[in-house]
């Protein structure tokens, strides 16, 4: 049944995001990143629209299946992702309000050992073209990426054959974030 399908589909992509949001928001807090922040309102965003979805292709599947009421569980898992998100959300709103956190949430987010990033592959970076295989970046530079969005799309867990794109926005976590924000390009703008 086609819906059963687009509904596992949007449940991995919910599942995806919430993570992703969680990483993002405490990093936006632990760093005062209002660029972070900002990446986390939305990804909200599309998660409001996952869970519509969720909820209304789980009603036809409903009209069209013997046990209309299993549907429940899918419902019940979206409002979960959801309400996941929606605490990410939460958090990082705490920097865009421009709230001063409590010294020990700083201090204990500064004693998880990966830092977390968004790098903009810029016009001319020498990571364009090459794929996360090629580039080896856990063991070159420390860094994994964990998510690439190009557009408005997200591609989560990129696969190494994921080639990078000029304009690629690159969620990277690890301690060479500043070199790879050097090899994207971005650091050449800013100065």
């Amino acid at each position: 049944m086609r819906e059963l399908e687009e509904i596992r589909n949007c449940l991995i992509e919910m599942k995806n995001i919430s993570s992703l949001m969680i990483d993002l928001a405490l990093s936006s807090v632990m760093y005062n990143s209002e660029e972070i922040a900002e990446e986390v309102y939305l990804l909200e965003e599309k998660m409001d629209e996952l869970t519509y979805k969720v909820k209304k292709l789980a009603l036809e599947a409903a009209k069209k299946i013997d046990e209309p009421e299993s549907m429940l569980s899918v419902i019940e898992m979206a409002n979960i992702n959801e309400q996941i998100s929606d605490s990410a959300y939460e958090i990082a709103d705490i920097v865009l309000r421009d709230v001063e956190p409590h010294p020990i949430i700083r201090k204990i987010m500064h004693d998880v050992d990966e830092e977390i990033g968004r790098v903009k592959v810029k016009k001319g970076s020498i990571l364009i073209g090459k794929s996360l295989r090629q580039l080896k970046l856990p063991s070159k530079i420390g860094v994994r990426i964990i998510a690439i969005k190009r557009g408005n799309k997200y591609i989560y867990d990129p696969q190494s054959s994921e080639v990078i794109q000029e304009g690629d926005t690159l969620i990277a976590v690890g301690a060479g974030v500043d070199r790879l924000r050097e090899l994207a390009g971005e650091e050449e703008e800013e100065e």
